[in-house]
């Protein structure tokens, strides 16, 4: 083989990566899904935006590095899918790119519409479903706090030291006696809602006798939260905990939205 030959092979070889001028532009698909489109194109890069959409960065920075990483995977978005599908035609190229740009729209929009409109239909379907809804939201997460904090302390202690050791094992958390006061992380803590811990004599906590309990609600204005009630754990020397019956059924519905209807 000559010389000539082997040039000509070459440079098929690189042309057929190169992407025509018709088709440069703007990747909405690629802008709008990044890493879900990415897994397609086997665009590696885009899988940054899984980092950045799971953990937070001071004054949301995270969320700035994510629209920048967009807009350069929708500069460079067809580029990217070209090299994948060199072998389509213009006009097939442009239309996979297309149904992209839809499904990716139809994500950002129609799927947040569609939630809008659930809450609302929770909202105004029964008048007291949104303060149902926060107080077996409330629960759930105390359940889940208490299942997590009880079994790294010793319960055994008086209640002051139970709730002292126990906000040790979360962070947006500070002991008041024997209460344990959750708050929102900002300039200005907010007190969100609180754990308290209620030993009603000296003897060891028994389930059945149901003398050693837990205590839990929001500690946000009671006129926002005025029908709500408290929820209520009972716990033993063993860690076992066990809600009242009214405390389970609200755990039961948590954050099912659609149990409220």
């Amino acid at each position: 083989m000559d010389k000539e030959k082997i040039r000509q092979i070459l440079d098929n070889s690189q042309n057929r990566y190169e992407m025509p001028v018709s088709l440069k532009g703007f990747n909405w698909g690629a802008f709008l899904l990044t890493f879900i489109w990415g897994i397609k194109y086997r665009a590696w890069i885009t899988f940054l935006a899984i980092p950045l959409i799971w953990f937070q960065l001071p004054l949301g920075l995270n969320w700035f590095l994510l629209l920048v990483l967009q807009i350069y995977c929708g500069i460079k978005g067809n580029e990217w899918a070209y090299k994948f599908d060199y072998n389509k035609s213009e006009y097939d190229f442009k239309m996979t790119q297309i149904k992209w740009a839809i499904f990716g729209f139809s994500i950002q929009i129609i799927l947040p519409m569609l939630f809008l409109f659930v809450v609302c239909l929770l909202a105004f379907k029964i008048k007291d479903n949104p303060m149902v809804f926060a107080q077996n939201a409330q629960c759930k997460v105390a359940y889940d706090n208490l299942r997590k904090g009880l079994k790294r302390i010793d319960v055994r202690g008086s209640e002051n030291d139970i709730a002292q050791n126990f906000a040790q094992n979360f962070k947006a958390a500070r002991a008041v006696d024997n209460s344990v006061n959750f708050f929102l992380e900002a300039s200005s803590p907010v007190d969100l809602y609180y754990i308290r811990f209620v030993k009603q004599n000296e003897k060891a906590c028994n389930l059945e006798q149901q003398n050693c309990k837990v205590e839990s609600g929001f500690l946000l204005p009671e006129e926002a939260f005025d029908t709500v009630q408290e929820c209520v754990f009972y716990f033993d020397d063993y860690k076992n905990i066990l809600p009242s019956e009214q405390t389970k059924s609200n755990i039961q519905k948590g954050y099912n939205i659609f149990m409220y209807f």
